[in-house]
C-alpha cells in the first residue's frame, strides 16, 4: 500500500466536518451490532451478516442484548392470548394446553 494512512486521514477529515465524535469505522460496526440485536434481529443473522466464523463470536460479544427466552415466550404469550385475557373472554381452545397447565 502507497499511502498506508489515507483511510484514516480521510475518515478523521470527514468525522471533523460533520462535527462528529471520533470514531473509528469499529464503533459503527459496534454501534450497528448493538441497534440491531436490541430491536429483536435474530442474532444468527447478525453474525452472518458481520461475518463472523462462528454464532459464538457474535453470542459472547453480543448475546446479553438478545431478548431472552423468558421474554420472548411472555411476548408471543400476549400477543396470541392478550386480547383474551384483557377482554375477560374465554380463551381460544388450543389442541394440547391441558397437558401444560397440568
Amino acid at each position: 500500500m502507497i499511502y498506508p494512512d489515507l483511510f484514516r486521514k480521510s475518515w478523521d477529515r470527514a468525522l471533523k466536518r460533520l462535527g462528529l465524535p471520533n470514531y473509528n469505522p469499529h464503533d459503527l460496526r459496534r454501534k450497528w451490532a448493538t441497534v440491531t440485536l436490541s430491536n429483536g434481529v435474530p442474532i444468527h443473522e447478525v453474525s452472518r451478516w458481520m461475518g463472523h466464523g462462528s454464532i459464538k463470536i457474535t453470542v459472547d460479544q453480543y448475546g446479553h442484548l438478545t431478548l431472552d427466552g423468558s421474554e420472548r415466550c411472555r411476548q408471543v404469550v400476549e400477543a396470541t392470548f392478550g386480547v383474551h385475557m384483557l377482554s375477560g373472554l374465554p380463551a381460544p381452545r388450543v389442541p394440547g394446553a391441558e397437558l401444560v397447565l397440568a
